[in-house]
């Protein structure tokens, strides 16, 4: 699983200019949820084939905090718990303050790896004068300017170490026949009591802090499949934590720990409570897991407190997802009452059914067929006066099922047509409920080749 990067420092450091220099502007932003100042940001970065989730919180101000920066704060403190390595920021322009102090010992205390930064290293004084940090007691500092770029690859350099590189071969999860399962949603929609039904038992609570997944818990357990035993290993990030342990519920969108379950996962179980419908929230986190390629299951949880017109409300709240969701045909769903036991003799059979459309892969020979099909039902649109031609296709990878067009010209290519293929993947081999990856490459007919 990726490790988690947090860029940690006072307000006005520089924290998001570094954020957005170490990702070379590209800003491949994973969630970026509403409010601004007091949400963090997060992107995935990649080091020399080594991954990580990058991090931009808040500024941290100790003492004579208002209410927005105690929520600013709230969060940067729950970035720091959810941290594997952290990159303390410090304004070299400022120098040393007593807030410095006070931050470099607040992260020290979290017992992880630091890299400390001066930022603001512009000019040849400012660097000669940052080694007064020394005296906070680092060992080693990395000098840049964010705003500029310097120092920033030596800084690189410096965090790749940290990180495991990256697995190869796309289908790592099929290839090890362990079925990769995370459960996500909203604060108290009953994500811990599944884990602990699915289990047997509340044996497995621990007292973890809030949010974090340093202590997140990895279980096995097997169902029964055509005769075989099927392994699901699940991810709980909520550590199987009793409620009242949870003194302070972050949110689900902007908690390092949902992200880095959905990375985790093949299958995304999604809990929502069925009385409060499809929220914002759950809109989001269901986008994020589509975007990243994930199949996603919909498990409408606190059924049971529906006690006049039930089928009535369901079908309410089914045709409300269907008709909400972009790009997904027939999503998987589940009717739970985890407190009554109630829908989950389905959930072992619906996530082996998902996962079976999520890896499967079509020959290339049928997949051709299905293209000169299609292509001669409805043609794309003349691009600048000539025709898009289609070689061929091909399935380049599944879980998420994706598929490469060879075409004679990339550029013009209208969206409309793209989801009109895309359609008809899906319709025609029966890829229901997952998403379906379409890519085009250029390349010359055989009567244009030297």
């Amino acid at each position: 699983m990726k490790k988690c990067v947090a860029i940690v420092g006072r307000p006005n450091v520089g924290k998001s200019t570094l954020f957005n220099r170490m990702l070379k502007a590209r800003r491949a932003i994973v969630a970026d949820t509403p409010g601004v100042t007091r949400d963090r940001i997060f992107a995935d970065l990649e080091i020399d084939h080594r991954e990580c989730l990058l991090v931009d919180t808040g500024g941290l101000v100790f003492g004579n905090e208002d209410e927005l920066q105690k929520d600013v704060g709230r969060q940067t403190r729950a970035a720091v718990a959810e941290a594997d390595i952290i990159i303390s920021l410090f304004d070299g322009q400022s120098g040393v303050c007593a807030e410095d102090g006070e931050l470099a010992r607040y992260l020290r205390r979290s017992g992880k790896p630091i890299l400390w930064v001066v930022n603001k290293c512009e000019s040849p004084r400012v660097k000669e004068s940052s080694v007064d940090f020394y005296s906070l007691g680092m060992d080693e500092i990395h000098h840049v300017s964010a705003e500029h770029g310097e120092g920033i690859a030596a800084l690189k350099d410096a965090l790749a170490p940290y990180l495991p590189e990256r697995e190869e071969g796309a289908d790592t999860a099929i290839k090890d026949d362990v079925v990769r399962v995370s459960v996500v949603g909203k604060p108290n929609v009953g994500k811990s009591s599944l884990l602990n039904y699915l289990v047997g038992s509340e044996r497995l609570t621990t007292s973890g802090r809030p949010g974090t997944t340093v202590d997140a818990v990895q279980i096995s357990l097997f169902s029964e499949h055509q005769g075989q035993q099927q392994e699901y290993l699940f991810l709980d990030t909520a550590g199987l934590r009793r409620k009242a342990r949870v003194r302070e519920k972050v949110e689900s969108l902007s908690n390092v720990a949902t992200l880095r379950a959905i990375d985790f996962a093949s299958i995304v179980v999604l809990m929502i409570d069925a009385t409060d419908g499809i929220t914002d929230q759950d809109l989001q986190i269901s986008g994020l897991a589509h975007e990243k390629g994930k199949a996603v299951i919909y498990a409408f949880n606190k059924t049971d407190l529906f006690t006049t017109h039930k089928r009535d409300q369901l079908a309410k709240i089914k045709d409300d997802l269907a008709y909400r969701l972009s790009g997904i045909h027939k999503p998987a769903v589940l009717e739970l009452s985890v407190k009554d036991g109630k829908g989950l003799k389905k959930f072992f059979p619906s996530l082996r059914s998902v996962f079976d459309i999520y890896s499967r892969r079509i020959g290339t020979g049928e997949l051709n067929r299905w293209l000169r099909e299609v292509v001669e039902a409805h043609q794309h649109p003349l691009i600048h006066r000539h025709p898009l031609k289609f070689y061929f296709i091909t399935q380049a990878r599944s879980a998420p099922p994706t598929f490469i067009f060879f075409v004679n010209k990339i550029k013009g290519i209208k969206p409309s047509y793209v989801r009109y293929l895309e359609n008809r993947i899906i319709e025609r081999f029966g890829f229901y409920g997952v998403p379906v990856k379409v890519y085009f490459r250029a390349r010359e007919g055989r009567g244009n080749r030297k």
